[in-house]
């Protein structure tokens, strides 16, 4: 049976868009399922390439070759080769980008570069300038950000005259739907006492009335807003207090509506020293949180691995959390990773981590 190329093309529409993060974020686990597709690799190791991941790259682009040779890999190989400052097997690279594509101007000018340089340090500065971009594949031209008003502008005034000569139904104005889950976070009209349980006298947060009802106030105005991981630490101070029976149920719903980040779309995260302060308050937030891979097992359906959390640089533990994956990713041992996962507390306080998102690391960002 044929693969499904979905995920692909999602993910090449966001490569054309210079969206190089999300890219990584939608491949990166789909590792297994794409193991011998060219266009799969390619797209993940320039992704890698562009957001100055260049072990990533190199692993990525090299696949990518190993299965189909192609000009645009071999161009993309030669850069990051050059990065590395393996200036000679670059040289090699180009050659036989030349010897595929004879008339291939980004591979002459990449040897016309090599054959006239002086210092191997001087491609560090190819780096920096931009230059590298001209013995790089061609890239989909990105529209500058000022043309995006002036398209904006151009297209209510068509929609604005639409309406006026045709006649738009009236709806076509309404404002957006509310977001689902909004009649949760409403809870105004409720006496005093069906907001507190006032037989819950060893409650962690004793509450008002008034305060039950401020805080559901926050919670709304986080939920519109889209802030859905101070929304999981608040809904944990309610559960933790003395909110009626009733408010608890309906704040333990409103999680059902809450989206999952990656690493395009996180917010409002919590270090490591923040959620050791107070776990109970932290349980089933989302972190996003850099460090070391160590006791790494991979099993038939499962990753688990120890992450040293601030130990990405080599200087500071900040602590150790037992981390486990349900999707296929390349790990080894001391890998520095960035990770977004789910907390969960344990009853002794400590975590442990649920990823949902992982990424390797750069030199340029595990630098002291």
């Amino acid at each position: 049976m044929k693969r499904s190329t979905k995920n692909l093309d999602v993910a090449q529409r966001l490569y054309r868009r210079r969206r190089y993060a999300q890219v990584i974020t939608l491949l990166e686990s789909q590792v297994f399922l794409y193991r011998n597709n060219y266009r799969y690799y390619y797209l993940l190791g320039m992704s890698c390439l562009y957001t100055g991941d260049y072990a990533g790259a190199f692993s990525y682009v090299q696949r990518a070759l190993d299965i189909e040779e192609d000009p645009e890999g071999l161009l993309g190989l030669g850069a990051i080769l050059l990065r590395r400052r393996q200036t000679d097997q670059a040289l090699r690279t180009y050659l036989d980008l030349i010897d595929l594509d004879p008339h291939n101007r980004r591979g002459q000018r990449a040897l016309q570069w090599l054959r006239t340089m002086e210092d191997p340090d001087d491609v560090l500065q190819w780096f920096e300038d931009r230059r590298i971009q001209k013995i790089l594949p061609r890239r989909p031209i990105a529209l500058p950000a000022a043309f995006f008003p002036v398209l904006l502008a151009t297209a209510l005034a068509v929609l604005v005259a639409a309406a006026f000569s045709q006649g738009i139904p009236q709806q076509f104005f309404a404002a957006p739907e509310p977001r689902a889950g909004s009649e949760l976070v409403r809870i105004s009209g409720h006496a005093p006492d069906q907001l507190i349980d006032i037989s819950a006298s060893e409650a962690r947060f004793d509450l008002t009335p008034q305060e039950v009802e401020a805080l559901f106030r926050r919670v709304g105005d986080l939920f519109q807003k889209g802030r859905d991981n101070l929304v999981r630490k608040e809904l944990n101070r309610i559960a933790a207090s003395n909110a009626a029976p009733g408010i608890k149920a309906r704040a333990a719903t409103i999680r059902d509506y809450l989206q999952r980040p990656d690493f395009s779309t996180f917010q409002d995260g919590f270090s490591y020293t923040e959620a050791a302060r107070d776990p109970r308050l932290h349980d089933q937030v989302y972190v996003r949180w850099q460090g070391r891979v160590a006791n790494l097992h991979i099993g038939e359906s499962l990753i688990t691995f120890d992450l040293l959390v601030g130990y990405h640089t080599g200087q500071v533990l900040e602590g150790i959390v037992p981390v486990s994956l349900d999707f296929a990713v390349l790990l080894e041992n001391n890998a520095a990773v960035e990770m977004i996962a789910l907390l969960s507390v344990k009853p002794d306080g400590s975590f442990h981590a649920q990823a949902s998102s992982i990424r390797i690391l750069s030199p340029r960002e595990t630098a002291s």
